[in-house]
Formats: structure tokens, sequence, C-alpha cells
């Protein structure tokens, strides 16, 4: 336990740090940019590919998949069905910010650190469910309702397809189930590149941490976490009492379904609506919940 509060700790440190320096001036939200732009494209996947390479599949886990797209179906129909009566721009909101989980960046350093290549493995499948959503289904879904059209097919799988994460998920999902490993030094070169992903992944969500906001964001902000928190209890208590699968597993499935919204979620929504502010606020208020439930995780689980 010491060992998981000590990591939690560094994490919650390079936040602060972040933030911090970001106030003062040295750090922009351009560096934050960088940073997701540096973890989403080189480190996220290096880090995946350095997980699977010492994994040996296990087909029973691809259920973790189904399990990240019935998350991400489960928070938008919620967060959709509760907004029905506003705007179009925020049932945009409420699909991309009230589904969403921001696994890559944020659950990967901690299951990464704590539990090693076998956790990482499973939090990969289930953020490829995950990923289907956000950057697939979730994202095309809320650019139609935004713009009053029906999603195309065309636009769901080309945003699929243009993501280095989901790409890099099947791949090497692929390569596992052939038991075709990478040569050693190509092994290497990704452990060793995977290892910085934590530490940029913290910074970033220091540096992209916004906690401005306006009194009427409140109730549509605390009305998303309400929906988003209350199914991680009852995710997290399905997968302890109704799963078969071991420790490390069942531990890592409870702490991603804890994951604070997708950032991208905001990046998004600044393309196609006039909502990325409150995105950004309530993205924040996630992250800030996010921790303390992973805090509280270490202490009682890991």
């Amino acid at each position: 336990m010491t060992d998981a509060l000590s990591q939690v700790a560094l994490f919650l440190f390079l936040i602060a740090l972040a933030y911090l320096l970001k106030k003062v001036g040295l750090f922009s939200e351009k560096a934050g940019s960088t940073l997701s732009n540096i973890s989403l494209n080189i480190t996220l996947p290096a880090a995946i590919v350095a997980g699977f390479n010492t994994f040996t599949m296990d087909y029973s886990l691809l259920i973790l998949i189904v399990y990240g797209i019935i998350g991400n179906l489960i928070m938008a129909s919620l967060s959709y069905f509760f907004m029905r009566k506003k705007s179009d721009s925020l049932k945009a909101y409420s699909l991309l910010v009230g589904s969403t989980y921001n696994v890559g960046n944020f659950s990967f350093p901690f299951v990464q650190s704590l539990f090693g290549a076998p956790a990482l493995v499973a939090a990969s499948l289930f953020d490829l469910g995950n990923a289907i959503m956000t950057t697939g289904l979730t994202y095309s879904l809320a650019s139609s309702v935004a713009q009053g059209q029906r999603p195309q097919t065309k636009d769901l799988l080309k945003k699929l397809f243009t993501s280095v994460p989901f790409i890099t998920y099947l791949v090497m999902i692929i390569l596992s189930c052939a038991s075709i490993k990478l040569p050693p030094f190509i092994q290497s070169w990704m452990v060793s590149i995977g290892k910085a992903n934590p530490i940029i992944a913290m910074l970033m969500i220091g540096i992209l941490l916004d906690i401005r906001f306006e009194r009427s964001w409140f109730n549509y902000s605390i009305l998303l976490l309400v929906i988003r928190y209350a199914l991680a209890v009852v995710l997290a208590w399905y997968f302890i009492v109704f799963t078969d699968f071991n420790t490390i597993i069942k531990t890592t499935l409870v702490f991603v379904v804890f994951s604070p919204s997708s950032n991208s979620s905001v990046a998004f929504l600044e393309k196609m609506t006039d909502q990325a502010k409150l995105a950004s606020f309530t993205t924040s208020l996630s992250v800030l919940a996010s921790i303390i439930c992973f805090t509280i995780l270490s202490v009682t689980i890991a």
C-alpha cells in the first residue's frame, strides 16, 4: 500500500506542479495541447505496444472491449435523456462529456505503475471499446446532433481510423491473437518510450486543468458527474462480485470506470459547438473527482 500511495502522491505532485507553473505563466494551454499530441501519438502507443508484447492473449478478456462500449452507451444514453430538452449544442455536450473515459492519459499511468503489463493490457482492451465510442460513434453522433443531421457511417469510420491509439490497439490485439512478437530491439524501444507516458500525461492534465466557471454551468456539470460516478460504483460492484477475472484484472477495471471524461471531448466540441468552455470546466471537475477516487482506491484495494 505504501508503494501505491507513493505513486499516487507523485502523480498528484506532477499535476499540481504543472497547474501552478501554468498559473505563473511558464506554460500556456498550447503546451498542454502539445503534450497531449505527444502522449496520444507517441508515448501512449509505445506503452500499449510494450504491454501487449509481454502478454499472452486470453480470449476471455476480449469481453473487456464490450464493457468499454457498454459503459459509454449507458452514460451517453442517460446524459442525453436528462438534457434532451436543451439546445442541440448542449445535447452534443451531454453526449461527449457525459460519456467517454480518459483511460489513455489518466488511468494508464496509474495502472501501468501500480500493476504492470497485465493491467495495462486489460485497460487497453477496455479502452478499445471506449475508443470505438469516443472517437467513432459518440463523436459522429454528437457532431450530427449539433448540426441537426444524422450520423454518417463514412464519417464514423474516418474518425476511428485516424486515431493512432485505436490503430495501435487493433494491431497489437491481432498480433497477440496470432502469437507474433515484435523484434527484441523494438520491444526495448517501446518500453523506454512508454515509460515517459505517465509523466507526460500527468503534466498535460495539470496544464489543461481549468476551474474557471460561470454559475450557469454548475448544474449541467454536476448532473453529468453524478451520472458518471454513480454508474462507476455500479460497474465496480459488478466487476468485483459477478466476474471471474483475477484480482489484477478486476482491480484494473474498477480503476478505469472511475476515469474522468476524455480531454478529446473538449477538442471535439470546440470544432462543432459553442460549449467548449463548459466542456473544459466539466472535464476539469471530473479530473479532480477521479483524483479523489483513485487516491481512495489506492488506499483500499491497490
